[in-house]
């Protein structure tokens, strides 16, 4: 069995979709304090429960609550309204965050049984978020083998792609991206300017889609 770590955004959901084709899957929905938590939260267990995915929801509440980033509840600096670039970088960037993640994920994947975790980082955020690339997975993955008694594994199956591209495995997989949320602002209806959301309109652009979100 596999564990998608699940947002409810367009990369996790199309991870979902990917995993469920080729063996059992279930969802981890993690709960913490960012802007956009409640809504992703909220569009994750509709997608679950539309297809019929099992999920899980764990409270790090407390773990993020002292680290300091613009996507985190109370800090007093604005969301970038802009594409990435440099000076995003610093902003946007929850500290360690994939690494908490894969971590507290894999002592649940060890407990249900699970033989893999999902984790739908690309290319795209490699430039912004070091606990995405390439070399930090594959530390992470020999960690987690390890550390499990060689049960675990990392599957990053979109690392090297970029949003166009997981878009348009996700049309062919038969997602509804409109049930996605994909938006740093944490409203209920996306902004269409932060960087999340600007990427995002991007890839529905070069794959034909119109979507209402």
């Amino acid at each position: 069995m596999r564990l998608v770590l699940f947002s409810g955004g367009i990369d996790s959901t199309t991870a979902l979709f990917w995993s469920k084709q080729e063996t059992s899957t279930e969802a981890l929905i993690f709960q913490y304090p960012s802007r956009h938590n409640i809504q992703e939260c909220k569009r994750a267990i509709q997608i679950c429960q539309a297809t019929q995915v099992r999920y899980h929801i764990l409270h790090l509440e407390s773990i993020f609550r002292s680290f300091k980033s613009s996507l985190l509840v109370g800090s007093s600096e604005d969301i970038p309204q802009s594409q990435y670039d440099e000076k995003s970088l610093e902003k946007l960037v929850v500290p360690f965050r994939n690494g908490i993640f894969l971590s507290v994920a894999a002592g649940l994947a060890e407990s249900l049984g699970a033989d893999s975790l999902v984790l739908a980082n690309h290319s795209g955020d490699h430039p912004i978020y070091p606990d995405c690339t390439r070399e930090f997975i594959m530390a992470m993955n020999e960690a987690i083998w390890c550390g499990s008694g060689h049960k675990i594994r990392i599957l990053s199956p979109f690392c090297d792609w970029d949003k166009n591209k997981i878009v348009q495995l996700g049309i062919s997989l038969g997602v509804d991206y409109s049930m996605t949320y994909s938006c740093y602002t944490g409203n209920e209806k996306h902004c269409n300017m932060c960087p999340t959301c600007l990427e995002s309109l991007e890839a529905f652009r070069a794959n034909c889609l119109k979507i209402e979100r």
